[in-house]
């Protein structure tokens, strides 16, 4: 009997143990976990800034070509916005970049290059419209080579951005795993905490399938619509050319953006505005047919997929979700009105590859910008 239970003693010590080791095992695990899960939100952060910097500068660059086209007053006045609203961007990154020396190390040459493009962007405008300055838009190799340099410094931050979301949510999974194997050195060293071990496992498998889950919202749904990404409707786009392509069947693009968004996002705060673009995704999606698809490119700006549609239907969809989008609504117990602009491109009238069609309705819808918003113009054909 006393050798009985000194080999019981002996097992329950080593149980508890094994326990305690395993405890130790789990906290240091859900420590890292809780790190990882707050330089992945940080990331997110940061990658959002960045995409809403390329915004900025595609619309600096639209409208310092519009004013050196036109000279109008109002177009130059669009430059200065355009202009303070992309040094707000880098000002944002600047100060995200002061926290965290990664971030710092991806977009050092960045906030360089694009405060090089902004400034020379803006004295070319003013140069253009001086007094015996000639007319028309005629960029120089100085002016391209800026324009280079800053661009490829943005996709390269873009990229490490990605890199780093994907590394750190890898490195949640793989947490989430080694958690995993605890439970399971715990079941067969410990048969008397079978309860209590099961529990800690199926907690540990929830844990995994989140951070699976969390990786694959992350790459390819946007947070705040619940709408495909940039990302996920590239690869729509490209399936439904293919399809169309071999069924030789026609399907249309419409582009969107927001006229007035900036303000109420910068009058009620980004909550409201995150509350006003998921009314916003909500309202289109109810204009679309269930075969449709409707992302968010980023920013105010939304793309939608029409399958099975010709220019009449396209034009149709698209004064449809212009309509819609122009009602008023209610965010944070204000009334709030904005509307919205559409390009629309077509396949194949308008292009026969998916960047073809998103230049198409990119310029369409410039062209809806420039002549007054609130309105819906499509592509010209393509040459």
């Amino acid at each position: 009997m006393r050798s009985v239970g000194r080999i019981t003693a002996l097992i329950l010590v080593i149980a508890a143990v094994t326990i305690l080791v395993l405890a130790v095992l789990v906290v240091s695990d859900v420590t890292l976990e809780t790190e990882l899960n707050r330089e992945v939100i940080g990331a997110q952060q940061a990658k959002d800034g960045l995409e809403s910097l390329r915004s900025r500068m595609h619309e600096l660059k639209y409208a310092a070509r519009d004013a050196e086209l036109t000279g109008r007053a109002e177009s130059l006045r669009e430059v200065e916005r355009r202009v303070i609203e992309a040094d707000a961007d880098l000002f944002y990154l600047q100060e995200r970049a002061s926290a965290d020396a990664t971030l710092a190390a991806n977009v050092g040459a960045l906030l360089q290059d694009a405060k090089a493009f902004i400034v020379h962007t803006r004295a070319s405008t003013a140069r253009a419209r001086a007094p015996g300055a000639r007319t028309g838009f005629a960029p120089d190799s100085e002016s391209e080579a800026i324009e280079a340099r800053a661009w490829a410094a943005l996709e390269r931050s873009l990229e490490a951005q990605t890199r780093r979301i994907n590394e750190r949510t890898t490195a949640q999974i793989r947490v989430g795993e080694n958690l995993h194997v605890y439970v399971l050195w715990l079941l067969a060293g410990s048969i008397t905490v079978l309860g209590g071990l099961f529990a800690v496992f199926q907690h540990a498998q929830a844990r995994n399938r989140e951070s699976q889950r969390r990786i694959e919202r992350l790459a390819h749904y946007d947070l705040v619509t619940n709408l495909p990404n940039r990302s996920l409707l590239s690869d729509r786009l490209a399936q439904e050319t293919t399809r169309s392509t071999r069924a030789n069947e026609a399907f249309a693009v419409a582009m969107f953006d927001l006229d007035g968004f900036k303000s109420v996002n910068d009058t009620l705060g980004h909550a409201a505005g995150d509350r006003l673009l998921a009314i916003v995704a909500q309202r289109a999606r109810e204009c679309m047919r269930a075969s449709d698809t409707l992302g968010r490119l980023g920013g105010d700006e939304f793309l939608a997929l029409l399958p099975h549609t010709g220019r009449e239907g396209a034009l149709q969809a698209a004064e449809k979700i212009r309509a819609a989008l122009s009602m008023p609504y209610e965010v944070s117990s204000k009334r709030v009105s904005i509307s919205a602009s559409v390009g629309v491109s077509l396949f194949p009238e308008h292009g026969s590859d998916p960047d073809a069609l998103l230049r198409a309705a990119d310029a369409a819808l410039y062209t809806a910008k420039r002549e007054g918003k609130d309105r819906v113009c499509a592509a010209r054909a393509a040459a």
